[in-house]
């Protein structure tokens, strides 16, 4: 079987180590590199060389354009010309049809990887992208492409008593996702300084369309922090929320990410979503917004902007309020692709989820602004639907059979679970069902 890898900076460490028990199954291993500071140790590697020239051919189709709206280099990153995805799109496509791999492992965050993805839509080859499920922890799934669909069973399922278990600490907050848990192993000063000269040296070296110059990212940061002290000069804490009001929940979400860039495409400008909310309030209605703890640039000027244009309908919290402070006062959630819209599901808070989800299967998630003031008058005359025990469960079930033990790692801020041996044994499992599930190997 022919598989082939896309390179993604540090994640490559991860596809080394899959591909490396692949090898060992007689499989043919490829990887497609775009940073050439990321090469593996293994496979047959196809380095695309850096842009040199400017004159490309342009056809901006559908999908050409979500991938350039999507973009952090050009959103981010203070890239002027579009050219290198038409360069890359090109190169990219060429390659993936001599190539013909059966199945394709990548992540879909980078213009690259999604430019891969067209490729393999085009010609029906498949593309995995491994992802936490986020709920339950230490598990993930395979998704289709650049969606939230998932691919492939595991065939497992929770008993009733393991799923309620599960669900009320959910519920309850007494368990995290993954990605925020604190990592027992963190990031040392020596770790930092290599990753900061490893993406100058590639930057340098031409690779200036997923890394910012090292003078631009510094730039950034700073617009960045005065931007987060511009909010916390205005921000109030959970008890300024007054009890008689009605309470809208919108919790930000950090950008540049793939969950909401890409998942979320086209609800990833979270400020004309926030002002999009904030028209179909009437009196007695709050939009709360919670800030993500980690923000990045998804907190701008023209959202500060938006905000004190409408102090009376909008309170925002400071980045040290905690959600579980914060839920008793909110009546409904509005979120692009947050976690929090599978806690609303199992807690049976009243939720809009605007982008892709499993959870969008469920009765009490909506998908769609349109229905606010029909959810509002739902809530306020208590006739909002609910699940019982059992649909809870099925529904969580239904994660799990969809998912794989195991935590994706990568080489550097997620090394730690590389360095599990259990761990590794567990994604090599799963890697290996997803392969016999598409029938192209003999199990």
């Amino acid at each position: 079987m022919k598989i082939l890898f896309i390179e993604n900076r540090y994640k490559t460490r991860l596809w080394e180590i899959i591909a490396r028990e692949f090898e060992k199954n007689g499989h043919e291993i490829h990887f497609l590199i775009q940073n050439h500071s990321f090469k593996p140790n293994n496979g047959h590697i196809h380095v695309i060389p850096y842009p040199k020239k400017d004159n490309v051919k342009k056809e901006y189709t559908p999908e050409i354009k979500k991938i350039i709206e999507s973009n952090r280099g050009l959103n981010y990153f203070g890239i002027k010309s579009d050219n290198f995805i038409f360069y890359y799109d090109s190169i990219i496509d060429d390659k993936i049809g001599k190539l013909q791999p059966d199945v394709v492992f990548g992540e879909s965050t980078l213009f690259h990887e999604l430019l891969v993805i067209k490729a393999c839509k085009k010609r029906n080859i498949l593309y995995l992208h491994p992802s936490t499920c986020r709920y339950p922890a230490g598990r993930f799934s395979f998704y289709k492409y650049d969606t939230l669909e998932p691919f492939g069973f595991s065939n497992e399922k929770f008993t009733n008593e393991e799923a309620l278990k599960t669900i009320n600490a959910i519920t309850e907050r007494k368990t995290l996702p993954d990605y925020m848990k604190v990592l027992k192993h963190q990031l040392s000063f020596k770790d930092v300084l290599k990753e900061k000269l490893t993406l100058s040296k590639a930057y340098f070296s031409g690779e200036k369309y997923n890394t910012p110059s090292p003078y631009r990212k510094k730039q950034i940061n700073k617009n960045a922090a005065k931007t987060i002290e511009k909010w916390e000069s205005i921000a109030v804490d959970v008890n300024a929320l007054n009890s008689d009001e009605f309470h809208t929940l919108y919790a930000m979400q950090m950008q540049p990410e793939a969950n909401i860039d890409v998942w979320g495409y086209p609800f990833n400008n979270q400020t004309k979503v926030i002002e999009d909310i904030i028209s179909k309030l009437e009196k007695n209605e709050k939009l709360v917004i919670k800030p993500n703890p980690k923000s990045k640039y998804e907190i701008n000027d023209e959202l500060i902007n938006v905000i004190n244009d409408n102090k009376d309908k909008v309170l925002i919290l400071k980045h040290s309020s905690k959600m579980d402070d914060l839920w008793p006062f909110i009546n409904l959630v509005i979120t692009v692709t947050g976690t929090v819209s599978l806690e609303c599901v199992f807690s049976n808070k009243p939720i809009i989820v605007l982008g892709q989800g499993i959870q969008t299967s469920q009765s009490t998630c909506f998908t769609k602004l349109d229905n606010y003031r029909q959810i509002v008058h739902l809530i306020k005359n208590d006739k909002y639907p609910k699940l019982d025990d059992k649909e809870k469960i099925d529904f969580l079930n239904t994660i799990v059979e969809t998912s794989f033990i195991g935590v994706n790692g990568d080489g550097l801020h997620n090394k730690t679970f590389l360095l599990d041996d259990e761990n590794v044994a567990c994604l090599n499992k799963a890697y290996k069902a997803i392969l016999c599930f598409v029938n192209t190997v003999k199990c």
